[in-house]
């Protein structure tokens, strides 16, 4: 291996170290928001689903399904199948199945691909919160994962969060 090629990998393995960190520290301080308004408001905002949006976001931020409107527009699409279905059917698997096939429909019309909204509309099918999850987990939960987002666009370096989109 010549010196300038091993120099080259030197750089490039640098780079993605500097981008792992900064995924990396972009999640934590996503995460970290969800669990302290959890713990400090009550919220119940702490959940799979929106610790998948924080890795999604911090792992792509300017990808489409990590974009700000996909997500404003995937996770009421997976509440307003889901909470229906799940109404009528109740909490079980197979309102689980159609929840998700329900919101991936949607989030295909809506050209909404936030992967992490379909796991939110299986939880609902899986555990039928009713409608006290719209003002209690999803919509909180969305804005802090918007607005822990762009605070990490703001603190960590080499991550930028667009907010439109």
């Amino acid at each position: 291996m010549s010196v300038l090629t091993s120099a080259s990998a030197a750089i490039a393995r640098r780079g993605t170290t500097a981008s792992a960190l900064s995924a990396a520290a972009s999640a934590l301080i996503i995460i970290a928001s969800l669990a302290t308004a959890e713990h400090l408001l009550g919220l119940a905002v702490f959940a799979l689903p929106f610790v998948a949006s924080a890795a999604l976001i911090a792992l792509a931020p300017a990808g489409p399904p990590a974009r700000p409107g996909a997500i404003l527009r995937a996770y009421p699409a997976a509440a307003a199948t889901a909470l229906p279905i799940t109404a009528v059917l109740g909490p079980s698997e197979v309102a689980v199945a159609a929840s998700v096939v329900a919101t991936v429909a949607l989030m295909a019309i809506l050209r909404a691909p936030h992967i992490p909204a379909a796991l939110c509309a299986g939880g609902i099918g899986l555990t039928g919160p009713g409608l006290g999850y719209l003002p209690h987990t999803l919509i909180p939960a969305v804005a802090i994962v918007l607005a822990a987002a762009w605070v990490a666009g703001r603190l960590v370096p080499g991550f930028e969060y667009p907010l439109r989109g």
